[in-house]
């Protein structure tokens, strides 16, 4: 089929055919894109919602990221450099269409952190939410940054000297907010690492509670006592944190002093009451039971209990329960606790 001589008049240095030719590419590449892109959303969003991988869902939020507009503008730029224009004409198509890719690309970009911070957030339910949004900010800055820097030197600027001026810029906003810096990095290390989560009971120094908060500054925990104590993220992360809900149980020790006037004979059925009182108490396991001193209070007995539970109210019910139960025991056996010298002592009436 020969092409009509119609075809052949120019119009801006370039034939009717050429323009053709190259919007024709320009559309035919669009539509397959975009007919592309929703056999992926449709087909493959039906398959992500039976899987809990995270491959197909950022395959299915990667295609809902393409914007048709910047699609069209790309392929038209792309289709216009095989014109004949002007070397200027030239550049300023490439230029369009490198700017309109990166701004695609970030499109792209923050679209799949905002989607690796859900699902993360999701797994682990105990994430601050400022926290994640923080987490968020800092990671689609970085993506921004990144291909701002890529599309400059793709443009023939001399990013060199941008990186330098970045670079001390850096250095000397980091060391003017080096305190806030080290507490929000601390933060995303706790959120990280997870020494401790939200709802964990911890001990710092003296100090020992509930983990109320993880904000992006500091940390609030709950105070057995019922005051908040605050700490910086930074110092928490120093100071050596026991994180007591992680822990098998609570150990407790306690000593009992028994009446110096006591009989060897009786004395030696001490330790075994206490072990039948503790083997009776189903929410402790006896870890020894021994006779450890004698001296003018009175002998002591030095036990050591395990309570699975870490919770420090229901270790001392355990404890009350216990004791409460061995006094009655020694009572019923007729054996004494010590007494201080002089107490409980009443003065003789005269004669």
């Amino acid at each position: 089929m020969n092409t009509p001589d119609w075809m052949y008049r120019t119009l801006l240095g370039n034939s009717l055919r050429d323009w053709t030719v190259a919007f024709g590419s320009a559309i035919l590449a669009t539509v397959a894109i975009v007919l592309v892109r929703s056999f992926i959303v449709r087909r493959l969003a039906a398959l992500a919602a039976h899987t809990e991988t995270l491959v197909d869902d950022a395959l299915v939020e990667l295609a809902r990221s393409v914007r048709k507009t910047y699609v069209a503008i790309i392929a038209l730029c792309l289709a216009g450099v095989w014109l004949d224009f002007s070397h200027g004409v030239h550049d300023l198509l490439r230029d369009t269409a490198i700017i309109f890719a990166v701004l695609q690309g970030a499109r792209s970009g923050t679209r799949l952190v905002s989607l690796w911070l859900e699902h993360y957030s999701q797994q682990h339910g105990d994430l601050d939410r400022t926290t994640i949004t923080a987490l968020g900010i800092a990671t689609k800055t970085l993506v921004w940054i990144a291909l701002i820097v890529i599309g400059l030197d793709n443009l023939g600027f001399k990013i060199g000297g941008f990186l330098t001026g970045l670079g001390v810029g850096g250095i000397v906003l980091a060391l003017a907010l080096q305190n806030v810096f080290s507490d929000l990095f601390a933060a995303l290390s706790i959120v990280l690492d997870k020494p401790f989560i939200v709802g964990d009971t911890i001990a710092v120094d003296d100090f020992e509670g509930a983990v109320e908060h993880i904000g992006l500054k500091s940390t609030r925990v709950s105070s057995i006592n019922g005051e908040q104590v605050i700490f910086a993220n930074t110092d928490l992360l120093k100071s050596r944190v026991r994180n007591l809900s992680r822990r098998q149980g609570r150990r407790m020790l306690f000593t009992v002093s028994i009446d110096p006037s006591t009989k060897s004979d009786r004395l030696a059925i001490v330790p075994q009451i206490m072990a039948d009182v503790i083997g009776a108490e189903q929410r402790a396991a006896l870890r020894r039971c021994h006779l450890v001193g004698a001296g003018v209070r009175g002998f002591d007995i030095e036990t050591a209990i395990l309570i699975p539970h870490p919770e420090y109210n229901q270790a001392l019910d355990v404890r009350q329960a216990i004791l409460l139960e061995f006094y009655l025991r020694l009572e019923r056996e007729g054996i004494a606790l010590a007494r201080p010298p002089g107490l409980f002592t009443a003065a003789l009436p005269p004669a």
